[in-house]
């Protein structure tokens, strides 16, 4: 396994990727329709909304940590929610794909996956170029857990892996949405990928 490049949270990083690793295998398994890592010309790029290409030539392989920077903007909030948008990068020397949706986990100081969210992972992988940005806006909400280990971090799954995404933590209860529906379960929630 390749680890995110970065050093903010040292070593305990392999576990969490580990962490996410795992997850991201438990929901494909249990959508039954993993990514292919060369999808056909025919599966619609819907996830590509301003046109960019997101279908794969063929040629590339699956995204690694080492290959990618993702950076977490400032929380904002609203509607009795917190959310931030965050964008990757491909810093390797090729095209790579990533997971057909944005798929991210809220993690503890150990690398337990606190909460996730399940984006449909069906439809083409997307391809990212050298160089090329690519963002998503992710929604917490309803927390009620008042007795959470902080900080959390949040990590975006790659098909094999995971990276850490930067400048993105919560480290106080008031980071955390409010709890607007007690006895209800957190969310996690992202958009789709679109140019950055």
């Amino acid at each position: 396994m390749t680890k995110p490049a970065s050093s903010a949270i040292g070593s305990r990083r392999p576990s969490r990727a580990a962490a996410l690793a795992v997850l991201v295998a438990v929901l494909l398994g249990a959508c039954g329709n993993p990514p292919s890592p060369s999808p056909s010309a025919s599966q619609n790029p819907s996830a590509s909304p301003s046109g960019a290409s997101s279908t794969a030539s063929g040629s590339e392989t699956a995204c690694a940590g080492a290959e990618l920077t993702a950076t977490g903007g400032p929380w904002g909030g609203a509607a009795g929610s917190r959310g931030s948008d965050v964008v990757i990068q491909n810093t390797g020397a090729a095209a790579c794909l990533l997971l057909p949706g944005p798929t991210v986990a809220m993690v503890d100081q150990a690398g337990t996956v606190v909460l996730a969210n399940t984006p449909p992972q069906v439809g083409a992988a997307r391809s990212i170029e050298p160089g090329e940005k690519l963002g998503f806006s992710l929604v917490l909400g309803n927390w009620c857990d008042q007795q959470v280990s902080l900080p959390l971090h949040f990590s975006l799954a790659l098909p094999s892996d995971a990276v850490d995404i930067a400048s993105l933590a919560v480290n106080t209860l008031d980071d955390l949405p409010p709890c607007n529906g007690p006895g209800q379960p957190p969310s996690l929630s992202t958009t789709g990928w679109e140019p950055a």
